[in-house]
């Protein structure tokens, strides 16, 4: 946990919980602990209705836990900030595109609802998501409460939507229960009369929303206890898997990705953090078939081949049953990829020199200066030492002393320069929170610095948009848009797309961060994080040995 960890994630709080409540408790958390609520009413200057509501709301999107004291007998509920869950905030959108493309509007509005609101029972769901669509101006009879039935269906299915059950229990809190896989699919059935009740409602013409009614009524829909959450790890398998496919697509051509995809779809709904179950030669054949895609066996044999033979060696053989049965290494292709935005890191900051240093130290293992700057780098001496100090400093390289005595005097002891990708990622990492976190600042430094400009544009195309729904003529809309003067006009284009490279690099960075974190889960690597104090430290003291000698 850096300060840029941090500082991020209460940067997204701020975007979700505009409420200055919510930010105050979780900062108070995130310093102290859990604690239970008196003592956070204790210490906040804040109302304890405020406090409750707060902690309720940030409880519903899993940032607040709540559970039992342990240390003490009594049943006193202690309240902990959960870091990590506030920086999913960050992928909510990448979830809602993925949910557009796999299950239409549908299973949009379904993603947007529940990431909106935390967690929510299905007949609720049901309700709200139809609603938005006609007022959304949808179709009734296509996009009936019936067809969001089956949209939440088929998420459920796909188990990008998690069960969780409430049991009361003699405590004061209610255990919140994480269904099993068995249990993981299984749709609760509405009564009959919750779903007549549903089916009216959504055939009513009064002006009353649906949302309102339902909240009012007192029928048993049979779901009571029964509540939906977006299940966010699988979200971050299928991104995997397509980052996966497009870079073999990329490095290979359309048909190498296609067969990718095809073993990681087969094994999609088995997850396993580490790699695929085996899948057969041919079954791969088969399903490549039944999906149109026609390839003959001796094109695909060789095609399996070189996509095995490929730097990464993310696709294993594992048996010869069925012609033989692949695997994918889930930890080998992201050390793969990882290694492709370092590599680009290092490019765009210390420039090819400095990445032909951090390539070789990779594929010699570990080299001291000597060997780095004269025998094998062939570049001048001197940049050679400030490209390996200053990748050292970065936390890209770490550093390991060979003394020819024990008091380790520098002029009696050897260096060894290696690298560790684990430390690499950490450091890769903490400069992606950075720059996100400065990326939201500039975005609303710039909105509330032209915020005058942005709400007259708006008053302007609110007009314009009311003008042409009922028949307005041209002249008018013309004279409506003369209200901005060709000044006003330029330097609002300018502003759209200076937001939209700000968009442009979250969308990147975003992506970025994903997998550098999906890396941090599945490393068994324990290498402890090179500090840069220290690090800058020992480079200097390097730099005024290689002065002397």
């Amino acid at each position: 946990m850096t300060t840029h960890h941090i500082r991020l994630a209460f940067d997204l709080m701020g975007d979700l919980f505009p409420d200055e409540t919510s930010k105050e408790v979780a900062s108070y958390l995130n310093r102290k602990g859990p604690l239970p609520f008196a003592l956070l009413v204790r210490d906040l200057n804040i109302p304890a209705v405020n406090i409750a509501r707060s902690l309720a709301t940030l409880a519903i999107h899993d940032i607040i836990e709540c559970h039992e004291d342990a240390r003490t007998n009594s049943k006193r509920i202690l309240y902990a900030f959960d870091l990590k869950r506030t920086l999913y905030i960050l992928h909510y959108s990448k979830c809602i595109h993925c949910a557009r493309q796999l299950y239409g509007f549908d299973g949009e509005l379904i993603i947007e609802e529940l990431l909106l609101n935390g967690k929510q029972r299905m007949s609720t769901l049901l309700v709200t998501v139809y609603e938005r669509l006609i007022k959304a101006g949808k179709d009734p009879q296509i996009h009936s409460l019936q067809s969001i039935k089956e949209s939440f269906k088929l998420l459920v299915s796909a188990q990008f939507l998690q069960r969780i059950t409430i049991n009361e229990t003699k405590s004061n809190i209610s255990t919140v229960v994480e269904e099993s896989l068995t249990n993981l699919v299984q749709i609760p059935e509405i009564t009959q009369e919750g779903w007549k009740y549903l089916i009216s409602s959504q055939q009513d013409e009064s002006n009353e929303p649906s949302t309102k009614k339902f909240k009012s009524t007192k029928l048993i829909f049979g779901d009571e206890k029964i509540f939906w959450k977006v299940n966010f790890q699988r979200f971050f398998a299928y991104l995997r898997d397509q980052e996966l496919i497009q870079a073999f697509t990329n490095r290979i051509d359309q048909n190498a990705g296609e067969i990718v995809r095809t073993i990681l779809r087969l094994t999609e709904v088995k997850p396993s953090p580490e790699r695929t179950i085996p899948i057969s030669f041919i079954e791969i054949a088969k399903t490549m078939a039944t999906a149109g895609l026609q390839m003959n066996e001796d094109l695909l044999q060789k095609y399996i081949n070189l996509i095995m033979d490929d730097v990464n060696n993310c696709v294993v053989k594992v048996g010869d049953q069925g012609r033989g049965t692949y695997i994918v290494d889930f930890q080998k292709a992201l050390s793969g990829l990882t290694k492709a935005h370092i590599q680009s890191f290092l490019r765009e900051r210390f420039g090819s020199n400095a990445l032909r240093i951090y390539n070789m130290l990779e594929e010699r293992g570990c080299l001291s200066q000597k060997q780095v700057i004269e025998d094998m780098a062939m570049i001048n001496a001197k940049e050679a030492q400030q490209y390996v100090y200053s990748m050292f400093i970065d936390g890209m390289l770490t550093l390991e002393e060979l003394s020819k005595a024990n008091d380790f005097n520098p002029t009696r002891t050897f260096y060894f320069f290696r690298v560790n990708l684990y430390n690499g990622v950490l450091s890769l990492l903490d400069h992606s929170y950075k720059t996100m976190s400065n990326l939201m600042q500039r975005h609303q430094f710039e909105r509330e610095r032209h915020r005058k400009l942005i709400d007259k544009r708006d008053k302007v195309d609110a007009i314009i948009h009311s003008l042409r729904e009922q028949n307005g003529e041209e002249e008018q809309i013309k004279e409506v848009e003369d209200i901005l003067s060709p000044m006003e006009k330029e330097q609002i284009q300018k502003l759209d797309a200076a937001f939209r490279k700000i968009d442009l690099a979250q969308l990147q960075l975003t992506e970025t961060i994903l997998l550098l974190e999906m890396y941090l889960s599945i490393s068994n690597s324990t290498a402890p994080v090179q500090k840069k104090t220290g690090s800058k430290a020992v480079a200097e003291k390097l730099l005024e040995t290689t002065v002397q000698r």
